[in-house]
């Protein structure tokens, strides 16, 4: 594979030639490469079946996402040189955002006392649900959506409203969902 930026005799050149090789545009840039050969009567695996849907659904979401412009002016500024808005919705939807860490140092099992998550996503954590149970029986003791920290943008905020006296006995799921509706969770025993 070549990749040619300044050369006037292919600058803007694509499509295939003598169905040898190919020349696609990447960016500002202009790619050479061998004719692709494909086995139109091949199946594929389930997983690879599994994971085609999942991309074709990719797709279909940086369509609609490129479709309502704010949000295609949001995904094209974090669009790197070489990519555009689609490129980002389409990795948007295949990413999960990731709960990296759940503070429980100022909970202390009484309704005011918080909870502080720090989520991250390649564009953006829209929610961030926290659920707090007895791990001993299972029971849900109670569940609620996290407030953004204004300033620490990473950070989501949640403020407990119900009292709970037997800390070591609690188990707190964080969960992050991005743009796409993708989930990320992780699970802390509080100590």
């Amino acid at each position: 594979m070549a990749n040619i930026n300044e050369n006037l005799l292919v600058r803007g050149a694509r499509g295939n030639v003598g169905k040898q090789f190919i020349y696609r545009k990447h960016g500002n840039s202009t790619i050479i490469a061998r004719m692709p050969s494909v086995n139109p009567n091949a199946e594929g695996s389930e997983a690879q079946l599994v994971r085609r849907e999942y991309f074709e659904s990719a797709a279909i979401y940086a369509s609609g996402a490129i479709k309502n412009a704010e949000l295609k002016k949001e995904y094209q500024k974090k669009a790197p040189p070489g990519k555009n808005a689609y490129n980002m919705a389409l990795r948007d939807y295949l990413k999960a955002p990731v709960v990296k860490k759940v503070n429980t140092s100022s909970y202390n099992g009484t309704p005011g006392s918080a909870i502080v998550v720090y989520a991250k996503d390649d564009f953006r954590v829209v929610a961030v649900k926290v659920s707090i149970y007895v791990t001993s029986t299972n029971q849900l003791l109670e569940e609620g959506n996290a407030i953004l920290d204004p300033i620490h943008l990473a950070q989501w905020i949640y403020t407990a409203t119900q009292a709970h006296a037997a800390l070591e006995d609690l188990t707190i799921i964080a969960t992050a969902t991005d743009l796409p509706g993708n989930t990320g969770a992780l699970t802390v025993s509080v100590v």
